[in-house]
């Protein structure tokens, strides 16, 4: 079966069938699919675009293979977040289905393209406002979270700071379960490393003692 075909194989009955297979069979198709893209990147791009999101969705399949096995395709990861968290702030998906972008594997993008990583940070940073639906800001917490790693001592990457900031406003202006959520986010990673001096993580972690 053909990786397009068997991508809609697995789209039309909710992943079913992906998950019965064995880790070495889904490995396998995994490499295949990267090696599909490879040559076929507009196609594999097409049918993500085409492809709305749900929980049980073969996008996770993509997004697994070419994060996990690829490294020459971050730019369609990163454009797929975009796809992905646009389509939630617009109410055309449910918030939950922003869990399905943790299937991106983080530390691999950060590890192998820190720029785009950076992108990836900034974007959905930036789409934490006080005035979303509190649903969607609790699920952009939680990709956020996964998507936030210990950064190298030896990194400058300024952008982190306003990374905090943006969920600073949450964790003191927030709804009461956003509010919460965005703490949780703060205490659950070492931000110390990533800021110019640790006066702000002071300051933001004192709130919440």
């Amino acid at each position: 079966m053909e990786v397009i075909e068997s991508l809609k194989f697995h789209e039309k009955n909710e992943m079913d069938s992906w998950y019965d297979l064995s880790e070495k069979e889904s490995r396998k198709f995994l490499k295949e699919l990267v090696k599909y893209t490879n040559k076929n990147p507009t196609e594999i791009e097409q049918y993500c675009i085409n492809t709305i999101p749900s929980e049980y969705s073969s996008l996770s399949i993509i997004y697994e293979a070419l994060s996990e096995y690829s490294n020459r395709w971050n730019s369609i990861l990163l454009n797929e977040i975009k796809r992905v968290v646009t389509l939630a702030k617009n109410n055309s998906i449910k918030p939950e289905v922003l869990d399905i972008l943790t299937d991106i594997e983080t530390e691999d993008i950060y590890s192998k393209d820190e720029e785009i990583y950076i992108e990836i940070l900034n974007f959905l940073t930036t789409n934490l406002e006080l005035n979303n639906n509190p649903k969607f800001n609790i699920e952009l917490l939680e990709v956020i979270d996964w998507f936030l790693i210990d950064l190298d001592e030896d990194d400058d990457i300024n952008e982190s700071e306003n990374w905090f900031k943006a969920i600073e406003v949450l964790a003191i202006n927030g709804d009461s379960i956003v509010k919460s959520k965005a703490q949780k986010v703060v205490n659950s990673n070492e931000f110390e490393k990533s800021l110019p001096t640790t006066s702000f993580m002071d300051r933001l972690k004192s709130l919440f003692k």
